[in-house]
């Protein structure tokens, strides 16, 4: 039954992987794939070579690991070799389809420990849920790191879970724990999260503990070439890199700009991110675990799911673009969304567990679909009366450029040959993807303004007449040009409930506001807020502490 629930969502995967529009980091990581494998060939025809082209080879992207990039790359090297290599949108959802498939990975192994763990109908209650939540779903289908990072965060919690209680082999959960860290550095809680649990439930585990912990350090170092010729000084730039973000890339939340996000924020986004049948099912079944937190299993999901959201709303890491860096905290919300099913079924008796789930689908996804799985990450839910209700709250409304494609759309269709095209900020790779793909017209110029952005890319030092901005509204990037931009009439918006999710501004717009200057000012949440989001998980640990001393 189980397997074919799984080949319902392959098939859903299937058809709806290419509905997204191409993201930011999407381009930069298949050709971050390409760069890698190509290192291998080199490496095969020149064996005295291999060492010195490391750098060469495996400098793209080096800010962030590569398991994923390697994983995905091979299916897109399936789709190649398949379908050859002259349609790239194609192979790039050949490449996507890696991310889903590591999201259907960790389907099954919730469902299977749920199963064992908590129950046949908490185990079926937390596998309706993960593609019941929207930005979960939505980020399993894109190639980047923030899908496959959460996807392999809950797959090496199960596993470290498993060993630490002696059923699984040791070289196995470390194995998942080195993937893991190889895939986004956001999955490090788990590891405070072991240690924690080995004090609190199982002492005499820490040794097997420390077993995956040198067995993950040695999967990672082995994965990444790139840190083998500098050992030292790359791996402590891969740990505090993202640490200068928190300058100059904010959280946008309820209508103000915030140099880290107050600890109230990943609570509210397990709420509105979510319809609202998951998160009173995600509530009741934390209270659940709560209850039974003398249960060694029911701690490792508290733990985890703590920690992930202490880290996130401390204030103290760069916390951007919505729930991307805590991405691995709605997992572990379908596990409770799980479990409070099962609890909610076993008092339902004569209502029946087939009704209740049917119910409970039935109530998720009229607002999914008047959302579109299209639009998986503009999707809020029926507690803040989705899209439009989360604008007037002041929640951010898009933030992954995935919804160029209807911009790319207006301006093959409107815009005359040999037109300029200028974007924001980081998304030039974005739209040159869509002209290379095909699906923006060949003789359209996607350039950057230079008062605006001036990488490697191509850009124009003053407006070209006859221009066009695509503009994403994307309030955490605002800057006090792009909110003068925002007031002015756009030629074309596409809108969801009457909110804008991207607009084409004429390029005359443009120059008439580039000389407005500064961003602005964010709120600083202040060393308190850091104290509440610590305060509130060293609670947890002192409730787990006095439960399992009460089981002892």
């Amino acid at each position: 039954m189980f397997a074919a629930y799984l080949g319902v969502l392959l098939v859903v995967g299937l058809l709806t992987v290419g509905r997204m529009g191409i993201t930011w980091d999407e381009p930069n990581y298949f050709t971050s794939s390409y760069s890698y494998f190509s290192w291998f060939l080199h490496a095969a025809q020149n064996p005295s070579d291999w060492w010195s082209a490391i750098d060469r080879y495996w400098e793209q992207s080096h800010e962030a690991p590569p398991f994923f990039k390697l994983w995905a790359g091979l299916f897109a090297a399936a789709g190649a070799l398949l379908f050859g290599t002259d349609d790239l949108g194609l192979l790039g959802n050949f490449y996507r389809m890696g991310s889903y498939a590591l999201f259907l990975l960790a389907v099954w192994g919730a469902f299977r420990f749920v199963r064992r763990e908590f129950g046949e109908v908490a185990a079926w209650g937390t596998a309706l849920s993960m593609p019941l939540i929207p930005v979960l779903f939505g980020f399993a289908r894109l190639g980047q790191l923030d899908g496959p990072a959460a996807a392999m965060y809950l797959l090496a919690a199960i596993g470290l879970f498993r060993a630490m209680e002696g059923s699984w082999p040791t070289p196995l959960a470390g194995g998942l724990l080195g993937l893991a860290f190889a895939t986004k550095l956001t999955v490090f809680p788990v590891t405070g999260a072991a240690v924690l649990w080995v004090a609190l439930y199982r002492r005499e585990a820490a040794l097997r503990l420390a077993g995956c912990f040198a067995v993950g350090a040695g999967v990672f170092f082995a994965l990444w070439p790139w840190l083998w010729r500098d050992p030292l000084a790359r791996t402590w730039e891969f740990l505090t890199w993202a640490g200068g973000l928190q300058e100059e890339r904010f959280t946008y939340y309820l209508g103000e700009w915030w140099a880290g996000a107050p600890w109230h924020y990943p609570l509210a986004c397990l709420v509105v991110l979510v319809p609202v049948v998951v998160a009173l099912a995600g509530v009741v079944g934390a209270v659940v675990l709560l209850r039974d937190a003398s249960s060694p299993a029911a701690g490792w999901i508290l733990l985890n799911l703590a920690l992930v959201l202490a880290v996130a709303g401390s204030g103290l890491v760069p916390v951007y673009g919505g729930p991307r860096q805590f991405l691995a905290a709605f997992p572990l919300w379908a596990v409770c969304a799980g479990v409070g099913l099962g609890w909610l079924a076993g008092r339902l008796r004569s209502f029946g567990v087939a009704a209740l789930f049917a119910a409970y689908v039935v109530l998720a996804l009229p607002g999914i679909l008047w959302t579109g799985v299209q639009n998986s990450l503009e999707y809020y839910g029926e507690a803040v009366g989705l899209i439009p209700g989360a604008r007037a709250l002041g929640f951010e409304t898009t933030y992954m450029a995935d919804t160029y494609r209807y911009a790319v759309r207006w301006l093959n269709r409107n815009a005359p040959e040999g037109a300029t095209v200028y974007v924001q900020a980081g998304t030039y790779p974005v739209a040159e993807s869509y002209r290379r793909a095909g699906e923006l017209r060949r003789d359209l110029r996607p350039a950057y303004l230079a008062p605006i952005a001036v990488e490697r890319y191509v850009y124009d030092r003053k407006v070209r007449e006859g221009s066009y901005f695509v503009f994403l509204p994307r309030q955490s990037i605002y800057t006090n040009q792009l909110l003068a931009l925002r007031r002015k009439e756009p030629l074309y918006a596409y809108e969801k409930g009457g909110v804008p999710l991207v607009m084409v501004y004429a390029g005359d717009a443009v120059r008439e506001t580039l000389g407005v200057r500064g961003s602005p000012r964010p709120r600083d949440p202040g060393p308190a807020n850091a104290l509440v989001a610590g305060g509130g998980a060293l609670a947890l640990i002192a409730f787990l502490a006095g439960a399992t001393r009460r089981r002892r």
